[in-house]
């Protein structure tokens, strides 16, 4: 989580390439007192390209060659935004990313990486090879036994993955290498090369040499000589271009889009911007597009990026003009040269192996060291801010919805003013959160669905919020961009569900904070209670659990950025259409599961309705990675009160979930039995990962409230 203090700059890392995650581990190692990171990353984990042939050849597990970057930035204190971005505007000083507001820095640093030069129509690019992976396995979906698949590029990329495929696909599949040089690894001594030609030819590779590859259209592959080479599928490991909204953003590029930058990787033409890896370009010392250098840049990037951030001089690099080459030939052998000088053997692999598994222990080993001033409690369940900050957040929110307002955010006054429709009843929550992801605009989604989940159990219609909102003291811009991010995300949230945010009230803290004071509209017949569940009645959970789990886990740097990931989108959907469904289907009693845990809130509403209940265990969806982190002891800081409501509660990871406290889970609510596969059905078909996890009996003094059977008896 981001450290506590004044944020007097804001460093937006952009792109999750070799350098960056070199600055997240040194920053994480010396945290920089007022500076607060932001990294913008495409996937959840970002591939190593030195072990990517080997995952391909099936040396490596996947996982083993990607870093984790939920982990690597909550050790860096650095906030997470998973999506891509298409645009940076320098005078305003913001990067864009579809789906939410502008993310604004104060000192910008791009690694994006690249993608190869290939025509148009010319087949798969291999990077970004955070995606090349997922492309690979769509080919093996499609293609043929005995259909042939072209790699294009004679340089160590090329080769190497093409020896990589042959080593995957043994004679499953034909491999061709297209080299627009009289031969692959022209650049590479003599020895190196031969070799490499050797294990090519041993292989089985087609080698086509001194060709150019053109369009690749109706399974032929177009080459510069005229003629044409028949192939299920085409892959570009050439030299590569940066993205294209670098050089529109206005940066100084050279011909190939890379930004330009000097010896001190600070940009030529924006003082606040960064840039290193292959999209970028070192002036006078210009180097081949290879990770040894963005490696060794993430040291020097670090470094100066700290120096900036303080106004004081930066330091100049100069990378060295050769770099080792180490290339995997498959079946435990490798070449390395440099310098004119070649080594090949196992011998050589082994030592490629040792290099690559050293420096992916620099990133998978490290873990956040807890701050020893302040307990860690896990999140989820003033001073007034100035006006100008405040009028400038709620400027940036849509105006309100058709709703009979008389005052609100259109013409703010010190209290909304609103009429309530005749025969409606008015129903009313409020819940408050401190800061649980360093997201604002994420968080506040989450904030407001929370908020909006009592309403949708008690089955009324949201129709106004006010906001309570928190943020960290620091410059007016800061606070401004913070408090707007998370109403934003609110509103967008509110939005959909119908309710109009009518006002509110902010503050300053030492962390984020946000909450809701919610109401809706119902009628006493739609209005749904926690009593009213009947025996026989089946529980329907319309959301998986572990919710808790999971950021306790983020909290500690253990959760995957993927589980990260699957727990926010959880947390950000809405429960109405999860309410409708259940109304549709009779629903006899119905709560939504949130801080007590499964357990918990099913013992409010036995408790409420005079009934007892089983819980099969077997059946509780849980999210990606919950039993994993579980069966470590991790655990939410609210479970061992929560465990109370289930004596004799095991400590077997499925077991402990059910106390897990949720933010912003699903709905449990109570359908009779015969209605109860239907009501599922209709679920399931509306997009939630449903199930039916229970079922209500009569209460009895010499049974518990609730009992936890392994699944349910008709199931297999």
């Amino acid at each position: 989580m981001q450290p506590r203090g004044p944020i007097e700059t804001d460093i937006l890392l952009l792109g999750a390439g070799h350098a960056h995650v070199g600055v997240l581990r040194r920053f994480a190692m010396r945290p920089e007192p007022g500076v607060r990171l932001t990294l913008i990353g495409r996937e959840p984990e970002t591939p190593y390209s030195g072990m990517l042939p080997g995952v391909i050849r099936g040396d490596y597990e996947p996982h083993q060659g990607h870093i984790d970057l939920a982990p690597l930035a909550a050790a860096a204190g650095a906030r997470l935004i998973l999506g891509e971005a298409t645009s940076i505007q320098l005078d305003n000083r913001t990067v864009t990313v579809p789906g939410r507001p502008e993310v604004p820095y104060d000192l910008l640093s791009i690694d994006v990486g690249g993608e190869p030069a290939a025509p148009p129509d010319g087949g798969i690019a291999v990077k970004p090879i955070g995606r090349f992976l997922a492309k690979l396995r769509e080919i093996e979906r499609t293609i043929r036994d005995h259909d042939r698949i072209v790699v294009v590029g004679g340089g160590p990329a090329g080769v190497e993955l093409a020896l990589a495929l042959a080593f995957r696909y043994r004679s499953r599949y034909r491999i061709a290498l297209v080299s627009a040089t009289p031969e692959p690894l022209i650049e590479a001594p003599e020895s190196a090369r031969r070799v490499a030609v050797t294990a090519l030819v041993d292989a089985s590779v087609e080698i086509v040499r001194g060709a150019m590859a053109g369009s690749f259209r109706d399974g032929r592959l177009a080459l510069s000589d005229g003629s044409f080479l028949d192939a299920a599928a085409c892959l570009h490991a050439t030299g590569v271009e940066a993205p294209a909204f670098l050089a529109h953003a206005g940066l100084a590029c050279d011909s190939k889009g890379c930004v330009q930058v000097d010896s001190t990787l600070r940009s030529i033409s924006d003082p606040a911007v960064f840039a290193a890896g292959d999209c970028a370009s070192i002036q006078r010392s210009p180097r081949p597009k290879a990770g040894v250098w963005a490696v060794r840049a993430g040291a020097v990037l670090a470094r100066n990026l700290r120096l900036a951030a303080q106004s004081r001089p930066l330091k100049r690099w100069r990378p060295q003009r050769e770099a080792l080459v180490i290339l995997g030939l498959g079946g435990g052998r490798a070449v390395a040269w440099r310098n004119g000088l070649s080594l090949s053997g196992w011998l050589v692999w082994r030592w490629k192996d040792w290099i690559d598994r050293r420096w992916m222990r620099m990133y998978t080993e490290m873990r956040m060291k807890p701050d020893p001033e302040a307990l860690m409690r896990c999140g989820g369940c003033g001073a007034k801010v100035g006006a100008e900050v405040l009028a400038g957040a709620l400027a940036d929110l849509p105006r309100s919805a058709n709703i009979d307002l008389v005052i609100g955010l259109d013409a703010p006054d010190d209290a909304a003013v609103l009429r309530v429709p005749p025969g409606q009843l008015l129903v009313q929550s409020v819940d408050h959160f401190r800061a649980f992801l360093d997201d604002p605009f994420v968080f506040g989604q989450v904030a407001a669905a929370h908020a909006l989940s009592d309403l949708h159990a008690m089955g009324a219609r949201p129709w106004t919020a006010l906001a309570i909102a928190a943020v960290p003291y620091g410059p007016g811009a800061k606070m401004r961009a913070d408090l707007s991010a998370m109403l934003l995300g609110a509103s967008k949230v509110l939005r959909e569900d119908g309710c109009t945010l009518v006002g509110g009230h902010s503050g300053e803290a030492d962390e984020a904070a946000l909450g809701f004071a919610v109401s809706g509209l119902a009628t006493p017949e739609t209005l749904t209670r926690k009593s009213g569940l009947r025996p026989g009645d089946a529980l329907i959970l319309t959301k998986p659990i572990g919710t808790g789990i999971v950021l306790a886990g983020h909290m500690r740097g253990l959760t995957r950025a993927s589980w990260l990931s699957a727990a926010i989108e959880s947390m950000c959907r809405s429960n109405a259409t999860a309410a409708r469904v259940l109304r549709e289907h009779g629903v006899t009693a119905c709560t939504d599961v949130t801080g007590f845990g499964l357990a918990g809130h099913l013992a409010e509403m036995a408790r409420a309705s005079a009934v007892a209940a089983t819980i099969f265990r077997e059946s509780v969806p849980v999210l990606p990675g919950v039993l994993e982190l579980a069966a470590q002891g991790v655990e939410s800081t609210l479970a061992p009160d929560n465990a109370r409501a289930v004596p004799n509660l095991s400590t077997e990871p499925r077991e402990r979930v059910l106390i897990d406290p949720q933010t912003s889970g699903g709905l449990l609510g109570g359908v009779p039995a015969e209605r109860a596969e239907a009501c599922l059905r209709a679920l399931v078909a509306a997009g939630m990962t449903a199930a039916i996890v229970g079922v209500v009996e009569a209460a009895s003094a010499d049974a518990p409230m609730i009992r936890i059977a392994g699944k349910r008896s008709d199931q297999p």
